[in-house]
């Protein structure tokens, strides 16, 4: 997503720091914004660096083309599309890139096919195979970016009967059940876990995370003679 050569890259909605320190130990120069005082306050302790601001992303406090890649790790779809955009295209030098990436449950695995399926009886958005894509199809259409290369990646998680139970315990639809309901979801949770699990080993949870990259586009940044949909003032 971001590269072998060491780059300045500027990480949207960092959260507690998890995807920064993974490409500041690639040896990249990280940046990071996120809205949350007390989650920002914490990232110096983490990545051992004070380059992280409070702030929105639709607005960045940031000089223009100041940065060789921007990411957005399971983040781009809490940013507003239309100011976010392009306040990410005017802070990326020329040639940088937008980098996206998504985490999704892999339905292609019996047990979690079958697993979906009885989530999706109680709440029908539970385990979307498409999470955060809506965001990814606003880059495509955005005038600040170019062609999206998409690649895509299987990863493994090991993950206990009571750690299963767990995930699905804090889905707010299961929350909301009474206790009856919440009780027969997760008897029958336990029993797809114990029929493929093999005891004492974990079941795998197969995860597929899903990488985009766009380059930025920065003609579209600057109004000329070109631009016929226009008001000019004379002053």
């Amino acid at each position: 997503m971001v590269g072998e050569e060491p780059a300045r890259v500027l990480d949207l909605g960092a959260g507690r720091g998890g995807f920064a320190a993974m490409l500041r130990d690639a040896g990249h120069e990280v940046f990071c914004i996120d809205r949350t005082v007390e989650l920002v306050a914490g990232l110096p302790a983490r990545l051992g660096t004070r380059l992280h601001v409070v702030g929105q992303v639709e607005s960045l406090p940031f000089l223009s083309c100041h940065f060789d890649v921007v990411t957005a790790a399971q983040t781009l779809h809490r940013f507003a599309p239309g100011l976010a955009l392009g306040e990410i295209a005017r802070v990326l030098k020329p040639g940088g890139y937008l980098a996206i990436a998504y985490n999704t449950r892999d339905d292609t695995v019996p047990w979690v096919r079958r697993l979906i399926a009885r989530m999706r009886a109680t709440d029908p958005g539970s385990m979307r195979g498409d999470f955060g894509e809506d965001s990814v199809e606003k880059v495509a259409e955005s005038p600040y970016f170019g062609l999206l290369e998409r690649r895509n990646f299987r990863n493994w998680t090991p993950i206990t009967r009571d750690g299963l139970i767990s995930m699905v315990e804090r889905r707010p639809a299961v929350a909301r059940l009474d206790p009856a309901a919440r009780g027969r979801l997760v008897a029958e949770v336990g029993a797809i876990y114990e029929e493929y699990a093999r005891v004492p080993d974990p079941l795998m949870l197969p995860f597929q995370t899903s990488c985009w990259r766009a380059e930025v586009d920065h003609s579209k940044l600057v109004i000329n003679d070109a631009f016929d949909d226009v008001l000019q003032i004379k002053l």
